[in-house]
């Protein structure tokens, strides 16, 4: 993980094509034709288990180095990647609704993430996913604070037992909606147990590397065929479980991360690109498909989604240049969050 392998920005860069199409989806009128497409939502399944691996990789390296977890410098650090960002979309979307809308309630639970769990959402509707994530970070760092002094295998039991809870919840209908933290943390969970063996059991890695794409190959073929069953009702494919998705994903991971040989080859111009947007992109495709609606709804849907595409592109690029870099680049000018 020292290294930037290539092939994570293009899984980024997957992530966030996907969730634009099903929004784009949406946002034409779901025809029939198009309405399966909208699987592609699962695409914020698939940065649940990045963000896990990031994170996950960046505080068992920590641990590693210096025997212990900074878990403030660790939060802050995260809080200057996306608290600026976040607040910038959000303030003009509160300032919108008080302009537009007559009797607004102030909507502290967004500026907690805590919206999650008061739904449903009257506005900027995927922030539920961030609300996740920042709990996440919360709760994460702690918790393997605690197990920097224990054997690697409790660890791992851990984990696991972390791993299957959210599936537990949902089977035990221990919650009000679907996107609340305690049964959405699959992926997440699936990415940080990843790293956990990447860092802590690295030989088993690197003998069962050679392995790994041509699991994530299968893989890829089985997530493509629930996209077919929902073209085609008749195959009895249903949709997965989220437990399955973010193990299904995970294998996209591990092939990402099998070597540098293979970080080359699983790699497309422009993948690099679109991943270090893919915050901006995911919190402001929702204006452009907006915009969009109100003004070419009229025109083939390819059109659509690629106005919808270099729309978010555009806007994000502003987000990005403005606001989201170059608070991140200051991170290291800090004595409190520098690495």
């Amino acid at each position: 993980m020292d290294l930037r392998y290539r092939s994570m920005d293009l899984l980024r860069a997957v992530a966030i094509l996907l969730v634009i199409l099903a929004h784009t989806v949406l946002s034409y009128g779901a025809p029939s034709h198009l309405a399966p497409l909208q699987l592609g939502g699962t695409g914020v399944d698939l940065f649940f288990v990045l963000s896990g691996w990031l994170l996950g990789g960046l505080l068992f390296k920590e641990a590693e180095k210096n025997g212990k977890i900074d878990v403030k410098r660790f939060w802050i650090r995260r809080w200057m990647r996306t608290f600026p960002a976040y607040y910038a979309v959000l303030m003009l979307s509160v300032g919108q609704r008080y302009l537009t809308k007559d009797d607004v309630d102030f909507p502290w639970e967004y500026f907690i993430f805590v919206q999650n769990y008061n739904y449903p959402l009257e506005f900027f509707s995927i922030s539920w996913s961030l609300a996740v994530e920042e709990q996440f970070y919360l709760f994460i760092a702690l918790l393997l604070l605690a197990l920097t002094s224990v054997n690697k295998k409790i660890t791992t039991a851990t984990l696991l037992i972390l791993l299957f809870l959210p599936f537990i919840f949902r089977q035990l209908d221990l919650y009000s909606n679907v996107n609340e933290t305690h049964v959405r943390l699959d992926g997440c969970v699936v990415g940080v147990f990843l790293a956990h063996i990447y860092h802590q059991y690295r030989k088993l890695w690197l003998k069962l590397s050679r392995f790994f794409p041509y699991v994530a190959v299968f893989s890829i073929l089985l997530y493509f065929s629930f996209f077919m069953g929902r073209y085609y009702p008749w195959m009895g494919i249903n949709d997965p479980d989220k437990l399955f998705l973010a193990v299904l994903f995970g294998t996209w991971v591990m092939a990402a991360n099998a070597s540098k040989y293979w970080s080359n080859i699983i790699y497309i111009p422009g993948s690099y690109y679109i991943a270090t947007r893919s915050y901006a992109l995911y919190l402001l495709h929702p204006e452009a498909l907006a915009i969009l609606k109100r003004f070419f709804i009229e025109v083939p849907f390819p059109l659509y989604f690629a106005m919808a595409l270099a729309g978010s592109l555009v806007l994000a690029e502003v987000l990005y240049r403005l606001v989201e870099k170059p608070i991140m680049d200051s991170r290291n000018k800090f004595s409190f969050s520098s690495r």
